[in-house]
């Protein structure tokens, strides 16, 4: 996409953007003082890129407690946050061949966690991140262990693209581990790719083991897409990334899911998973436009396999929640 078709997707937006240090990555000014989230019509929502509706006394729970945890957030969106963006070229999150157990369950080896089918425009989830250590099973072919908690949409079924964002937990050949923030909005590369079609890092978005983060990945119709962050634990400011759609993102939504993975097709392509500390994904919903909001106990469970067949993980899905545990 040319500079002047960004320039033409900014004006198409119905809020404010500024860009970032990569071409085709935005992010939202701070907020006014003068805006409430309480008070503010629909109109004035949107404005300020606040794309989940005021919930009803009669909406699901969780989306209740989103919108009552961005009310009290409200103040650090009045601070602003700009993220630094390093595409990591040839780090991708795609899942790789997976096969449907008779009991249902996805078996490949690269995602474990909730995937659920449906026609979905955004969705919710939050974690604490994993403690990530060696495990028994030999290292990956990069000399390390690699793992990646995050939600997204698209990627699981059919869908040849997805939208995510997450941790990556990495335990490197000395056993030290490591943990950055990141996003990608995978299409095949083409000509004109933009590089967050690729993992892309958040360095200065501050993430450690333990603490607590929030995101929530959206389509704005067929315009962009939009992710936002919010570490509980570290006390930095919220923040949003809005994206331009890079060639090929179809849009489908036809996924919502909450994964702890194995990069780069995982244990089938080479790579090897850390042994991590449980992982518990809550307040999980995914919503849509046409359709009632939903979560992963409608869903699918995912497990990881090694090469030989032997389970690495374990996946329990809730009504709201992911719980997934190693077992290498």
């Amino acid at each position: 996409m040319s500079h002047n078709r960004y320039e033409a997707l900014k004006r198409r937006l119905p809020f404010e953007v500024v860009p970032t240090n990569l071409e085709g990555a935005f992010t939202s000014p701070a907020w006014t003082d003068d805006f409430d989230l309480e008070t503010a019509t629909p109109a004035e929502l949107i404005k300020h890129g606040v794309f989940w509706r005021r919930p009803k006394s009669e909406d699901d729970p969780r989306l209740i407690e989103a919108w009552q945890e961005a009310v009290r957030l409200s103040r650090k969106l009045r601070e602003r946050f700009v993220p630094v963006l390093e595409p990591q070229i040839g780090r991708t999150h795609l899942r790789g061949p997976i096969r449907r157990a008779d009991d249902g369950t996805y078996t490949g080896g690269a995602w474990s966690g909730g995937a659920l089918p449906g026609n979905w425009s955004g969705v919710i989830g939050q974690w604490q991140i994993p403690t990530v250590t060696q495990p028994p099973e030999p290292a990956g072919i990069n000399g390390g262990w690699t793992s990646s908690s995050w939600v997204g949409i698209d990627g699981a079924y059919s869908s040849n693209d997805v939208l995510q964002a997450g941790v990556q937990q990495q335990v490197d050949a000395y056993g030290n581990a490591s943990y950055v923030a990141w996003y990608e909005w995978f299409t095949p590369p083409t000509a004109g790719s933009p590089g967050y079609i690729w993992q892309t890092n958040i360095p200065n978005f501050p993430v450690s083991p333990g603490d607590t983060v929030f995101c929530s990945v959206q389509y704005l119709g067929s315009s962009a897409g939009y992710l936002y962050f919010y570490n509980s634990t570290s006390g930095v400011s919220p923040f949003s990334i809005t994206l331009a759609p890079p060639p090929g993102a179809t849009f489908d939504g036809e996924s919502a899911e909450w994964i702890m993975e194995c990069n780069d097709y995982g244990e089938y392509g080479g790579e090897s998973l850390p042994a991590f500390t449980p992982i518990n994904f809550t307040g999980c919903i995914a919503c849509s436009q046409t359709t009632p909001s939903s979560t992963p106990l409608n869903g699918d469970t995912f497990i990881i396999l090694t090469p030989q067949g032997q389970p690495l993980t374990d996946t329990v899905l809730g009504d709201g929640t992911v719980e997934i545990t190693f077992i290498g």
